[in-house]
C-alpha cells in the first residue's frame, strides 16, 4: 500500500495528476461544509475517477465543533448526522478507512470520563451500522493526554470494526506518558497513523524529523506491530508535499 497524502475534498480532481505522478494514496478531507452541502453524484464522478487513475483512498471525517461523545443531546444529534454523511462518502468512494475524532477534552468534560464514555457509545453505535463491510472506522488521538478512554471504548467494541488512528504530533502536543504505554495497550487496533512533526508547542504538521517526536522509538514498536496499517504523512503546507512523503518512505524502510 503506498504512502497517503492528506487532502481537501475541494482539490482532489484538480491534483489528480500530481497525485498519479507521486504514486501517492490519498486521505480526503472533508470538513463541515463540505458535508453539508455534498453532492453525491459529484462523489460518485470522483470516485471513478480515483478508481481509473489507480488511486487508492481514505477520508477524514468533519471535527470542528462537533461533540459525539456530547452531553448535550441536540450538539450530539448534529455530530451524528454528519459524520454519518462523511461515511455514506467513504462508502461511495470506496474509501480503506474513515478517520473521526471522538472529541473527549478532559477540560471541557471534567475528567468525567464515564459521562463521555456512555454518550459515545450510542454514537458509534449508529455510526458503525452506516460503515459497508471492509470500511474501517478509525478514531484518532487529538487532546487526550493518555489511552484511557481508547481502550475503554475499544474493549466494548471489541468485536466491532471500531479502530485506531495513532497521530504522531497530537501525541507530542498533549502526552503525559511514554510511547510505549500509549501504544502497547492499543497495539492490536491500529489500523492508521498520521505521521508529521512538531516540537512540542503548536501542531505544525511538519515532515518527519522536523520537530521532537521520538520516531525512532515508533520505528522500534513498529518492527514488532501488525504490517496491516496505513501510513498517512499529514503536513499543512503544499511545499512539505514531496519532502514529506520521501521522509515517510525512509521512515518506514
Amino acid at each position: 500500500m503506498p504512502i497517503f497524502i492528506n487532502v481537501p475534498y475541494k482539490m482532489v480532481e484538480a491534483n489528480i495528476k500530481r497525485i498519479v505522478e507521486f504514486n501517492m494514496g490519498i486521505e480526503i478531507y472533508a470538513n463541515n461544509d463540505v458535508v453539508d452541502d455534498l453532492d453525491m453524484e459529484g462523489v460518485r464522478e470522483l470516485s471513478k475517477i480515483l478508481q481509473d487513475s489507480g488511486i487508492v483512498c481514505t477520508v477524514h471525517a468533519p471535527y470542528m465543533d462537533l461533540s459525539p461523545g456530547g452531553f448535550d443531546k441536540t450538539i450530539k444529534a448534529i455530530s451524528r448526522d454528519k459524520i454519518k454523511k462523511s461515511v455514506e462518502m467513504a462508502n461511495t468512494l470506496h474509501a480503506k478507512c474513515i478517520v473521526c475524532h471522538p472529541g473527549y477534552d478532559k477540560w471541557r468534560f471534567g475528567d468525567n470520563e464515564q459521562l463521555w464514555f456512555d454518550s459515545s457509545i450510542e454514537t458509534w453505535t449508529e455510526i458503525l451500522k452506516e460503515a459497508d463491510d471492509g470500511l474501517i472506522v478509525a478514531l484518532e488521538n487529538i487532546f487526550e493526554e493518555t489511552p484511557s478512554t481508547f481502550i475503554a471504548l475499544f474493549h466494548h467494541f471489541k468485536d466491532k470494526n471500531l479502530f485506531f488512528c495513532f497521530d504522531s504530533g497530537h501525541f507530542n502536543l498533549f502526552t503525559t506518558v511514554s510511547l510505549e504505554r500509549w501504544l502497547t495497550p492499543l497495539k492490536d487496533r491500529i489500523r492508521e497513523m498520521h505521521l508529521h512533526d512538531n516540537h512540542g508547542s503548536t501542531d505544525e504538521h511538519l515532515p518527519i524529523g522536523r520537530g521532537t517526536f521520538p520516531f525512532r522509538e515508533l520505528k522500534a514498536f513498529l518492527s514488532q506491530a501488525n504490517g496491516n496499517i496505513i501510513y498517512t504523512a499529514e503536513i499543512a503546507s503544499e511545499s512539505h508535499v514531496a519532502e514529506s512523503i520521501k521522509n515517510a518512505k525512509e521512515f518506514l524502510t
